[in-house]
């Protein structure tokens, strides 16, 4: 399929985006299929292809949060693209929410890092019967993340060149096995239309202070699977308690304790020969957060150390990268992912309440 056709549906969308007020970029996509582990070696066999549609809008200026973050671009990103190997993988489909800030702004260059998360759907997923060569996910449903970087061009005052580079992982934290997920490093060619700039707006952003500290403390559940028994989904729950110390106007360090209860840890024990009872399988660690905070949003990544882990084939460290939104100045909601390196846990979706 040739770029042009690729970018059809782009101008069609287009000439509709004055009117629906929002920036509307299309990119052709093109990457590869990267097989972490030794027994995936057999998945990649060529190029991946695909359409990135997005759908963003400049937040108000007149926000300090959006001046702090150089006024970046948010919305909906769409992607589309085949998985590098037809019979085995299939195509796949990602839907996310996006962020694209800018880091380097000169006349018509600019230089943004971007950040996307959301759900990701494979055409085929593994199957014991019918595609047990797909070892790396168990799954129709994944999550989508991406990372990565855009380096764009005014063509004119409606217009953008751009090219962007990005890391693309989809992964089901282990809900349904095989979980070793999917990881694409893909480049891209892309136009975007855009809206008149915003008229400049004074300085808010110069007369904040750093991140306030606060207490906090959430209470998350999460499903997972084991090997033996097959099929069978283990609950899982988590309760946290953090003490966050604000380290600049965007980022604050948040040390705490973890308790863990992983209801798979007892099938996996007697798998060993290894008989637990329920108080067995507690797990407790403390740990270490470094947040970025985006209006409401915190953005974590967590280093842990077990201090009571009875299992111990994991090892002593633990990890976890997640979203914590706030609706209001105490209520708010969870979403993060606790793995052991590269090795994902299970999800974990709950509230949190600050104070």
């Amino acid at each position: 399929m040739s770029i042009l056709r690729l970018l059809i549906p782009f101008f069609l969308l287009a000439s509709l985006s004055g009117k629906a007020q929002l920036n509307v970029e299309a990119h052709a996509l093109r990457g590869f299929l990267l097989p972490h582990r030794q027994n995936m070696l057999h998945l990649p066999q060529g190029p991946s292809n695909g359409l990135e549609l997005r759908f963003t809008k400049q937040p108000s200026k007149n926000k300090a949060w959006s001046q702090l973050y150089q006024n970046p671009n948010l919305g909906l990103t769409i992607r589309g693209f085949d998985l590098a190997n037809h019979t085995i993988l299939g195509y796949g489909l990602a839907v996310g929410g996006i962020i694209s800030s800018p880091v380097v702004t000169q006349n018509r260059f600019k230089w943004n890092l971007e950040m996307a998360a959301g759900l990701g759907f494979v055409s085929k997923p593994f199957d014991y019967k019918g595609n047990y060569q797909n070892i790396a996910i168990g799954s129709y449903v994944n999550a989508y993340i991406m990372l990565g970087q855009k380096f764009s061009y005014d063509l004119s005052d409606a217009l953008e060149l751009s090219t962007a580079l990005s890391f693309n992982h989809l992964s089901n934290a282990a809900y349904s096995l095989p979980n070793l997920g999917l990881n694409y490093s893909m480049v891209s060619l892309g136009i975007k239309t855009k809206l008149p700039p915003r008229p400049s707006q004074v300085p808010i952003s110069d007369t904040l202070s750093r991140i306030n500290g606060y207490w906090d403390i959430s209470a998350s559940f999460g499903v997972k699977e084991t090997f033996i028994p097959r099929n069978k989904k283990f609950a899982t729950y988590n309760v946290s308690f953090q003490k966050a110390m604000g380290v600049s106007k965007k980022s604050s360090i948040a040390p705490g304790i973890d308790l863990f209860y992983n209801s798979a840890l007892k099938p996996a024990r007697e798998v060993l020969g290894d008989s637990a009872s329920g108080i067995q399988i507690l797990q407790a660690g403390v740990r270490v957060a470094y947040q970025l905070h985006i209006d409401r949003l915190a953005v974590s990544l967590t280093q842990g150390i077990y201090l009571i882990d009875s299992y111990k084939k994991d090892g002593f460290l633990y990890h976890r990268a997640g979203l914590r939104y706030y609706l209001n100045q105490h209520w708010g909601m969870n979403l993060s992912l606790k793995t052991h390196f590269f090795k994902a846990d299970f999800f974990e979706l709950g509230a949190a309440y600050k104070f």
